[in-house]
């Protein structure tokens, strides 16, 4: 597990076959370690200062609001509570500027049907990976307290989505976790590659599960490195069999630089591309050699990523491309 196992730059040599290391680095290839042993300044790494940011109408001024503030929300020019709701968790030491968050909201800004938010918990999300594990069920309580205040002022539960990359995901499901012990249950998680150290087996917090709501599905891209390699959901799809390396990332990385976590990204770049296309299509099979050699063909083809139908069960494999735009259409679940 390479965030329990690698604390210095180790050149790995686990490469496809005989093939050399993929270098040279980008220019940012050591942020993510760096961000690892670092708090981040400027906001005490305290849950009240936990900010949901409402995206409305461009990514460079979303509307920004304390979670103890949060009912005002609901109140907003560009709040409409007829529309669906969603609220998206980033992952482990990940900024507001990240590529991943700008991405995934400007996706949910083209649709322009929803009312996009991002639970900014980058306050807390630096520093010693297991001390954050350690917090994020508490955490995650609060922020289900603060979803059940605004259902009762008038946010439709059934309009909900809870959306999460890596360890976003685990902090979503604890926030579903508890409006269900309220009764209030919510209508979907998504997880995009769960977070894998500390979760399964959960040593250091529980992991997200299919009974924290009505419908969980998850795409694993990472399967045993960063991400989850365990079934976890109603449906979890298994693009390019959902493990390292994935296709266009390099073969071989330094552990923990922005290459090495090139995996682990496909899964918010995946979901990112189903929001405004319907380009990744799945068959449910027994593995992925099974898919590869196929034997699945007589299944029936599904979609992956944001219009995954709610009645979908069980392990589904697909094919991506290696750039953007990634899905392939029926090529992918041939």
């Amino acid at each position: 597990m390479k965030f329990l196992t690698v604390f210095v730059l180790i050149v790995t040599l686990s490469c496809e076959g005989q093939r050399p290391p993929a270098l040279p680095l980008s220019p940012i290839s050591f942020q993510q370690i760096a961000r690892g042993f670092t708090n981040l300044p400027g906001r005490p790494p305290t849950v009240d200062n936990i900010i949901i940011r409402h995206y409305s109408t461009n990514l460079t001024s979303p509307r920004s609001y304390r979670i103890r503030n949060a009912k005002a929300l609901l109140t907003g020019p560009d709040f409409d509570v007829n529309r669906p709701t969603v609220l998206y968790a980033h992952g482990y030491v990940e900024l507001l500027s990240d590529e991943s968050i700008q991405t995934v909201m400007s996706a949910y800004l083209r649709r322009g049907d929803h009312n996009a938010l991002l639970l900014d918990w980058s306050n807390i999300a630096f520093g010693n990976y297991l001390v954050i594990a350690k917090t994020l069920p508490k955490a995650g309580e609060q922020i289900g307290k603060i979803l059940r205040k605004l259902v009762k002022r008038g946010l439709p539960a059934e309009n909900l989505h809870l959306v999460g990359h890596s360890m976003g995901s685990h902090f979503v499901a604890y926030a579903a976790r508890y409006l269900s012990s309220k009764g209030i249950q919510v209508p979907r998680i998504t997880g995009l590659d769960p977070a894998y150290p500390g979760f399964y087996p959960p040593l250091v917090a529980p992991p997200m599960a299919a009974s924290d709501a009505r419908f969980v599905d998850v795409i694993h891209t990472d399967g045993g490195g960063f991400g989850t390699p365990t079934a976890t959901a109603h449906v979890d799809f298994w693009p390019n069999g959902g493990q390292a390396k994935q296709p266009g990332c390099l073969s071989a990385t330094i552990p923990l630089t922005s290459e090495d976590f090139c995996s682990h990204w496909r899964s918010w770049a995946f979901w990112a591309e189903s929001l405004t296309s319907d380009v990744f299509l799945a068959r449910r099979c027994s593995d992925y050699d099974a898919f590869l050699r196929g034997q699945c063909q007589q299944e029936p083809l599904v979609l992956m990523g944001f219009k995954a139908s709610p009645d979908l069960r069980g392990n589904y494999y697909l094919r991506t491309g290696a750039k953007p735009p990634y899905g392939l259409g029926s090529r992918g679940a041939e």
